[in-house]
């Protein structure tokens, strides 16, 4: 046999190896192509039984006897929008990551503030319900259970204007309301209401069964008045926009909302806004927002027409206060403030002389404190100026009812008595007269 030199053995030795390396690159091209999607790892004899990790490999792929687990998760077929998604929360949608901003709760929409497109019913801190009207949104220093007042703030409901922008207004919550995380409930029923000298309230016409022709009447005992709301009148008073519609609404929403403060004068600039000089213009524009001069020296009609016109709105209606809404907001404050006997309030205003809306009614204290007539986040029910009201009297020839109490009392300005229910001259305007809208919806 001829023997190969030492040169063919060299082209030999290295044909042999150029083989090797072409195998190893296609078994090696081979796997990868097979574990697409997995941790990169290079396949070869002295790496095969290194610490491969199941997880790391493609489901059904083995590598140095190693089965993959891994599955990958394909979502370019997911059809969930942001808005399908808890506000705050994120998820993957598209192989993209997105973050909810949908809001369910109080507190959820308060730190969101988010603005309502559509009349939605929220959740407060315990379960209770919330419903916020269209174009309006949760105000920041809102509380996130109505036992401690929700207040929203008008943003952009359709029907505002400039001036009722940023107006606000707190949830008066009806029927079982829950107090706690343990479920604890108290009852909170729309009506009519007398009040004893401790505060203690008596029913006197549930809301449920209203009727204007009804022989339910309150007697104010302090004048022997006799009072009621009537659903159209001949006296000359101004009546609600629609009762029955108020009654029905708050029932089924199981709420309704009052103002906030009392109704502002856009226009109002100079501080004490007393006598007929300063009588506010019924035309001029109505607001409910904090350090806003309140409406003066108004009659019941034109308060009646402002509060009445103050939204044009098919999702809510506005209107001035009716006896319904303000008893049942008395009974809330009672309920779930400290004040137990909040509608026989009774104080001294230091200051004697009209406030700004949400002002403090103590001014020039040694003690430097801020007092605000604040219950359950509503402002001045029992002080700074009386408040006109849809209530009709029956004695006399006035007519007009007026609700709450007044800085400027004969008592040396006591007796802020929030359930201070007087008649008074519903055609002429009267000096610390002012009133309150609400919203129903």
């Amino acid at each position: 046999m001829k023997k190969l030199s030492n040169k063919q053995k060299l082209v030999s030795g290295i044909a042999i190896i150029l083989v090797a390396i072409i195998i190893a690159i296609i078994v090696t091209t081979n796997v990868i192509n097979n574990n697409v999607g997995t941790e990169s790892y290079l396949v070869t004899t002295a790496n095969a039984n290194s610490n491969l990790v199941a997880s790391y490999i493609k489901w059904g792929i083995t590598i140095g006897g190693i089965t993959g687990t891994l599955e990958s998760l394909n979502t370019f077929d997911a059809t969930a929008t942001a808005e399908d998604i808890i506000w705050g929360e994120t998820a993957y949608v598209k192989g993209e990551k997105i973050t909810g901003t949908k809001v369910v709760t109080v507190a959820q929409a308060q730190e969101s503030q988010k603005v309502f497109e559509e009349n939605t019913v929220l959740i407060d801190d315990y379960g209770n319900s919330v419903k916020v009207p269209e174009g309006f949104k949760i105000a920041e220093d809102s509380a996130t259970a109505v036992t401690e007042g929700v207040v929203i703030e008008d943003f952009s409901a359709e029907g505002a204007t400039e001036y009722t922008k940023g107006s606000q207004f707190v949830w008066v919550p009806i029927g079982d309301i829950k107090t706690n995380d343990n479920g604890d409930i108290s009852s909170i029923e729309l009506g009519r209401y007398s009040f004893s000298s401790d505060g203690k309230e008596t029913l006197i016409q549930e809301g449920l069964n209203w009727s204007d022709t009804s022989n339910s009447v309150v007697i104010e005992e302090t004048t022997g008045e006799s009072m009621k709301e009537l659903s159209s009148s001949t006296y000359g008073n101004a009546t609600s926009k629609d009762l029955g519609e108020f009654v029905t609404k708050a029932l089924n929403s199981r709420g309704y909302y009052i103002g906030r403060y009392e109704a502002g004068d856009a226009y109002a600039t100079n501080s004490p806004r007393t006598g007929s000089p300063n009588v506010s213009n019924y035309n001029n524009p109505i607001t409910c927002k904090k350090e806003v001069y309140p409406y003066n020296y108004i009659n019941q009609s034109d308060a009646s027409k402002l509060c009445q016109g103050m939204y044009n709105n098919d999702d809510f209606k506005s209107d001035l206060v009716n006896s319904y809404a303000w008893d049942t907001a008395i009974v809330f404050i009672q309920t779930f403030s400290n004040d137990k006997n909040y509608s026989v309030q009774s104080g001294i205003n230091t200051a004697k002389k009209i406030q700004k809306c949400g002002e403090s009614i103590l001014e020039n204290l040694d003690t430097g404190d801020d007092v605000n007539d604040r219950r359950c986040n509503i402002y001045d029910m029992a002080g700074n100026m009386y408040e006109l009201s849809t209530e009709c009297c029956f004695t006399g020839n006035n007519h007009c009812v007026r609700r709450g109490g007044c800085f400027d009392t004969p008592e040396g300005y006591y007796g802020m008595l929030v359930n201070d229910r007087a008649s008074c001259n519903q055609l002429s305007a009267i000096d610390f007269y002012s009133f309150r809208p609400i919203l129903y919806l």
